[in-house]
């Protein structure tokens, strides 16, 4: 495997949140360190012919910031103790290089599903072969959101999976985070179709 291209495990969870500037102090507090901040970052997403990516939570996306562009996909989400995990794999690409993966991709009959526009900032802390963030991220025309995810490069056992992650989502219980079962490409469609019927 190339160094251009990653394979990893990530466990995630999502949230809603009104309370950034104190989750971020809070994060600070025990050990976190700010590794990106006001990231812009433009995601693409596609789905195949049939919508099988969109009901299996498959995703396929091309991202681009100021400075890289990647293509993603991760896998059909194991969704069995309320946490979603998934293999994910990252190729890099020229970031002038945008324009030509989109038609690769076209040219496959992938659709161009859904554009999220979001600005990020990122919290990082490594506990042994772990990686624990936290991603602060505001969504054009949906609002705040805090993203909890664990990545390894190995695949951990169920239970072990569930003791870990529990742990680091209680570590912020006293910010009354409301859950997001939904992935940010569903958010941004329904939000559009929302403010498309209201015009």
């Amino acid at each position: 495997m190339s160094q251009n291209n990653q394979a990893v495990f990530e466990t995630e969870k999502k949230f809603r949140c009104t309370d950034v500037e104190g989750v971020i102090q809070h994060a600070l507090s025990i050990g976190f360190i700010k590794t990106h901040e006001n990231i812009g970052e433009h995601d693409i997403y596609f789905t195949d012919k049939e919508h099988h990516f969109i009901e299996q939570r498959i995703c396929l996306r091309i991202r681009q910031t100021e400075v890289h562009c990647e293509i993603t996909h991760k896998w059909v989400s194991v969704d069995k103790w309320a946490l979603y995990s998934k293999l994910e794999n990252n190729i890099q690409i020229p970031h002038n290089n945008k324009e030509n993966a989109i038609s690769l991709l076209q040219s496959l009959w992938f659709l161009k599903d859904v554009d999220v526009k979001k600005i990020r900032n990122l919290y990082r802390k490594k506990i042994e072969k772990l990686v624990y963030t936290i991603a602060i991220d505001y969504i054009e025309n949906t609002g705040y959101f805090v993203e909890l995810e664990i990545v390894s490069q190995y695949a951990m056992q169920k239970k072990e999976t569930q003791t870990i992650f529990n742990a680091f989502v209680d570590l912020f219980n006293d910010f009354n985070l409301q859950e997001e079962i939904l992935p940010y490409r569903d958010i941004v469609r329904s939000s559009k179709s929302k403010q498309s019927k209201t015009k």
